[in-house]
C-alpha cells in the first residue's frame, strides 16, 4: 500500500468487524473500523479496499458505500476500488450489477465455506490415519451448530482415500431429527460414506472403524464443549483404544495456554478466525491451486481454437460464476489427499527435477478421483440414470469406476497425471517420502558429542544417499532418545513426523517420568503431520514391517531382527552405536 493510500476500511456487524480489523493490524496492514455514516461524510478518496463484514442489509450498504465513494472521483480513471462483501454462508446474496463506468472490483466471500476449507487444510482427514496401512477416515461430529453443516459438506468432498468405505458419525441431542435433516438436504449422502447417528452421551462406536478426527461444536464452546470433548476422549479410549484429535469450535473466541497444559488431543479452532486471516481474506491463500486448475482449463480451451472468455466456465477467475469457482476449489482441495495415498509431498519446485506417478498409482488415484467427482455430484443432488438430464440432475457416470468405459476412465487418469503439472504452475514439485522408523530406547538423551557421532552422520548420509526423497521420521515419541532423533531430523534435515500411537495418549503421557518429559513429548506431537493409531505393539511392529523403508535401532545390528517372529523383516537397518551409525546396506 502506498503511503498516500487510505487504510483498509471495515464496516458491518460486530464482533466480526473487530476480528477483521485486529487480524489486519496484527499482520502489519493499516485498517480502521468504519461506519456507513462516516464513509458518506468523509469519502476517503484514496481508499483502495473496503470490506463489508456481514452487514445486516448488504444490498443497501453496498449501494450507499459505492455511491459515497464515487462522489468526487474521476470515473473510469485511476485504480479500482476493491469491495469484499463477507457473508455468513453460501449462497451469496443477490447483488445489483455495478455501474460499468465506476472502477469497481466486487467480490463475495463466504465466511463459513472459506473457514472450513482453511480448517480442513490445517487438519486434513488423512492427518489422523494411514490409508496405505488399510485405515479409512472416520469423522465424528458432536453438535450441529454452525459451521458444522459446511464442515460436513467440505469433509464429504474430501473423504475418499481408497477402497475402504469412509464413515461419518453425527451426535446430537435428537439423533433422529439430525438423520432426517441430513438425508432431506442430501438424499445421496449414503452413497458417499457410511452414516451413523447417536446421542451426545452415547456415541455408537462399538464394532465401528477407529475414529480418526472429532469436531465438537456446541453452544457454550469453552465450557460445555470442553467437557463434552473430554467425555468423548474417555469414551473413544474405552470403546476403541484410540486417541484421535478433537477439534473444539470456539466461535471466534481467543484461547491461550502452554504446551504443558495440553492433553495431546483437544485443539481449539475457529472457522471465523481462519476466514478472517488476511492471507485468506485478501490474498486468496487457499485459492492458488484452484486458480491454477482454472487457468489450465482456459489454456486447453484456447488450444482448441475457442475463446475461453465466451464460455461460462472459461471466464477469467475474477468474473467466474461462484459455482465454477467452487468446482475448481473442490478439485484443488483433494490434491493433498492424492499425495497422501502415494507417500508423496509437495516441495519447492527447484528441489525437484521431474516427477510422474507410476501406472499403478495412476490407476489407484483415478479410482479415488472418480469417487471424489461422484461425491461432488451426489452432494449437488445428482443421481444415476442411463441418460443424462441436467434438469433432473441425472448422470450416467454415477457408477463405480470399474463400470466406466475406457474413455471415461481416461478422463480420471488424465486428471491424475496432471497433478504434478498443476502443482508446478504454483511453484511446487512432487517428491516421494523416505519413511525412517525410529525404535524406542530406554536410555537417556545423548550428549552433544553423541549427537555429533551418531545422529548427524546418519542424517547427512541419508540426505546424500536419497537427494530426491523427503525424509519422514515415524516414532511413538515414547522415549527421550527417540524424541531427540526426531527433533534433530526435523531441525537438520527438514524431516516430517508420523506420530505412531500404539497406546492411548493418556497412558503414553502417564508413562513419562516427569512434567518436563511430558512437555517434550507434547511439543513434538503438536508438530506431527500424521497421528496414526495402532492397536498395540503387535500392530506397531506390523506397521514398521509394511510401511517403513529404514529402521533405526540402538544396537550393533547383532540382535535378532525385530520382525523375524512375525514372519517378515526390514532389509534396511541402521544401528546408532557409540562409534557412529552401523549400516546393513550400501548407503
Amino acid at each position: 500500500m502506498s503511503l498516500f493510500d487510505s487504510p483498509i476500511h471495515v464496516l458491518g456487524s460486530e464482533p466480526l468487524v473487530e476480528q477483521v480489523v485486529d487480524g489486519l493490524i496484527q499482520s502489519g496492514r493499516a485498517a480502521v473500523a468504519a461506519t456507513l455514516e462516516r464513509l458518506e461524510s468523509r469519502r476517503p478518496r484514496r481508499l483502495r479496499t473496503l470490506i463489508l463484514a456481514d452487514p445486516p442489509d448488504p444490498v443497501s450498504v453496498l449501494e450507499r458505500s459505492v455511491q459515497a465513494l464515487g462522489r468526487g472521483r474521476r470515473w473510469g480513471r485511476g485504480p479500482s476500488l476493491r469491495v469484499i462483501l463477507m457473508h455468513r454462508r453460501d449462497p451469496p446474496p443477490e447483488l445489483p450489477t455495478p455501474d460499468p463506468r465506476f472502477p469497481l472490483r466486487l467480490e463475495t466471500f463466504s465466511i463459513e465455506s472459506r473457514g472450513v476449507r482453511a480448517l480442513l487444510t490445517a487438519w486434513p482427514l488423512h492427518r489422523g490415519m494411514d490409508p496405505l496401512f488399510g485405515q479409512a477416515p472416520h469423522l465424528l461430529v458432536a453438535g450441529l451448530d454452525h459451521p458444522v453443516p459446511a464442515f460436513l459438506l467440505q469433509a464429504s468432498r474430501l473423504i475418499h482415500y481408497g477402497a475402504l468405505r469412509p464413515r461419518l458419525t453425527i451426535l446430537d441431542s435428537d439423533p433422529e431429527a439430525a438423520a432426517e435433516g441430513l438425508l432431506s438436504a442430501y438424499p445421496q449422502a449414503g452413497q458417499i460414506a457410511d452414516l451413523g447417528f447417536g446421542r451426545l452421551d452415547r456415541p455408537p462406536l462399538a464394532g465401528m472403524p477407529p475414529v480418526t478426527l472429532v469436531l465438537v461444536c456446541l453452544p457454550d464452546a469453552m465450557d460445555l464443549g470442553l467437557d463434552r470433548a473430554r467425555e468423548l476422549a474417555r469414551t473413544i479410549v474405552e470403546e476403541q483404544g484410540v486417541s484421535p484429535a478433537i477439534l473444539i469450535e470456539t466461535g471466534g473466541r481467543v484461547t491461550q495456554g502452554e504446551v504443558s497444559d495440553w492433553d495431546g488431543q483437544t485443539v481449539p479452532v475457529s472457522c471465523v478466525r481462519e476466514a478472517c486471516r488476511p492471507g485468506v481474506l485478501l490474498d486468496g491463500i487457499g485459492d492458488e491451486m484452484a486458480r491454477s486448475i482454472h487457468d489450465h482449463y482456459r489454456d486447453s480451451i484456447a488450444a482448441q481454437g475457442r475463446d475461453p472468455d465466451r464460455e461460462p466456465a472459461g471466464r477469467p477467475w475474477e468474473s467466474l460464476p461462484v459455482s465454477y469457482r467452487q468446482a475448481n476449489r473442490h478439485q484443488a482441495d483433494h490434491l493433498w489427499a492424492k499425495l497422501a495415498v502415494t507417500d508423496c509431498k509437495a516441495v519447492a519446485e527447484e528441489m525437484v527435477d521431474s516427477f510422474a506417478f507410476t501406472p499403478l498409482e495412476v490407476e489407484r488415484l483415478a479410482v479415488i478421483e472418480h469417487r471424489r467427482w461422484a461425491a461432488d455430484r451426489y452432494l449437488d443432488g445428482w443421481s444415476y440414470a442411463p441418460q443424462r438430464d441436467n434438469a433432473l440432475k441425472h448422470h450416467p457416470q454415477l457408477v463405480p469406476y470399474a463400470e466406466l468405459s475406457e474413455a471415461m476412465k481416461d478422463l480420471d487418469r488424465f486428471a491424475v497425471r496432471g497433478v504434478p503439472s498443476l502443482l508446478a504452475r504454483t511453484g511446487l514439485g512432487v517428491v516421494r517420502t523416505l519413511i525412517l522408523a525410529v525404535r524406542d530406547d530406554p536410555g537417556p538423551e545423548l550428549g552433544r558429542s553423541g549427537v555429533r557421532r551418531r545422529l548427524v552422520p546418519l542424517l547427512e548420509r541419508l540426505v546424500n544417499r536419497y537427494p530426491d526423497r523427503a525424509l519422514v521420521c515415524a516414532s511413538t515419541l515414547a522415549t527421550p532418545r527417540a524424541r531427540q532423533l526426531v527433533r534433530t531430523a526435523m531441525e537438520h534435515a527438514g524431516s516430517g513426523l508420523f506420530w505412531l500411537l500404539h497406546r492411548p495418549i493418556p497412558a503414553l503421557l502417564e508413562a513419562q517420568p516427569d512434567a518436563e518429559a511430558r512437555s517434550d513429548l507434547l511439543d513434538l506431537a503438536a508438530r506431527a503431520e500424521r497421528r496414526i493409531a495402532l492397536a498395540g505393539p503387535p500392530e506397531l511392529r506390523r506397521w514398521y514391517r509394511e510401511r517403513a523403508e529404514i529402521l533405526v535401532t540402538w544396537d550393533h545390528l547383532t540382535e535378532p531382527d525385530p520382525f523375524a517372529e512375525s514372519g517378515g523383516f526390514l532389509a534396511k537397518r541402521v544401528g546408532l552405536v557409540a562409534g557412529g551409525p552401523v549400516w546393513n546396506f550400501e548407503y
